[in-house]
């Protein structure tokens, strides 16, 4: 497994992966800092400007959308190269368990993930003062478990992209990948406006249709359960508990999917 973690490391050098993850990570938390930094808000003639708390939890959320990116293109592009095409023949015919391939893949863009939360940190220190990281008020524990929920999220969507990528193709996962994000998120935003109503009950149309969503991959409630921990709350193990099982699911599906590779176009099929 060490090697073929080794061989993935090499890869993504080789690829300049880690070269675009530093120069656009670094590009959009320094310019989003800015902005909040120098940003003031009127309401009702009331000022206020913006400081370091409000900054942290701005940061948060660019941090999302640059790990959201860096996993997007890692599952689309990269996890899937070696298996595509007539390299798939190389893949099945590799002395090395099938199951190595998916945790590989995860180590890799989790360091790739890691790489892009300290430039997070380089950045609000930068702009901020890194004074504040010693600070009572820095939330480091929200920091922490921000991350961590964050990076299994992100490698679950990762590996489903790189699935998806063997089976439809690249090119119709972007957009595959695009709409099921989109849809989700919609479903997620009707499952948490059902589940409240005081009139809510299993045994109806409704109840169905959240009974169905939880079932799902809780891609829905990321946005809701990423907004939680950057206040400093918890999220539910049920939650929790999903995105591991779903992991686990399509795991088994990519090595299954390698295991009987399809010599198929070299680029798309």
């Amino acid at each position: 497994m060490w090697a073929l973690f080794l061989e993935n490391c090499r890869y993504v050098l080789r690829s300049k992966m880690v070269v675009l993850v530093i120069l656009f990570s670094t590009l959009v938390h320094l310019s989003g800092l800015k902005l909040i930094n120098h940003l003031t808000v009127s309401i009702q003639e009331v000022v206020t400007v913006m400081g370091p708390k409000e900054a942290i939890r701005v940061g948060f959320y660019i941090q999302l959308f640059t790990a959201l990116s860096i996993a997007s293109v890692y599952g689309v592009w990269m996890a899937p190269y070696a298996h595509r095409g007539e390299r798939s023949l190389l893949t099945h015919v590799l002395p090395v368990s099938k199951v190595y391939f998916p945790l590989c893949y995860g180590l890799c863009c989790g360091l790739l993930l890691i790489i892009n939360e300290v430039i997070l940190l380089m950045s609000f220190g930068w702009v901020m003062g890194f004074s504040f990281y010693s600070s009572d008020i820095f939330p480091w524990g929200s920091l922490i478990k921000t991350c961590m929920f964050q990076t299994l999220c992100l490698e679950v969507l990762m590996l489903s992209l790189a699935l998806s990528s063997l089976v439809v193709g690249q090119i119709n996962t972007v957009f595959l990948g695009a709409t099921s994000l989109f849809v989700m998120q919609i479903l997620g935003t009707f499952s948490h406006f059902f589940s409240k109503d005081p009139k809510f009950s299993l045994f109806t149309l409704k109840g169905l249709f959240v009974f169905v969503y939880e079932k799902l991959p809780p891609i829905g409630d990321f946005i809701f359960d990423f907004n939680l921990l950057s206040k400093g709350e918890s999220v539910s193990f049920e939650n929790l508990g999903l995105w591991m099982i779903w992991w686990l699911i399509i795991c088994f599906l990519f090595v299954f999917k390698i295991r009987y590779p399809s010599n198929i176009r070299g680029a798309e099929g």
